[in-house]
């Protein structure tokens, strides 16, 4: 199965909200995110926010610039 960003983005936004609460959290590669892991967590959400936003405005700057070419 493939993970999708919006996947990822809710794992991250999940983990940032333990790591808030003082609870670490472990990464499928046993990697273990604490309070010390909260900057790189936070880059990672606005990196895959960003990168969601593209794709969903994408289609539509496309269609947009294919159509004021022709």
């Amino acid at each position: 199965m493939t993970i999708t960003n919006r996947q990822r983005l809710q794992w991250y936004l999940d983990a940032e909200q333990k790591i808030l609460m003082q609870q670490s959290v472990e990464t499928a590669e046993g990697e273990k995110l604490t309070f010390a892991s909260l900057a790189t967590v936070r880059r990672e959400i606005e990196r895959l926010q960003a990168l969601i936003a593209r794709e969903s405005q994408g289609g539509r700057r496309s269609m947009i610039r294919r159509n004021y070419l022709e």
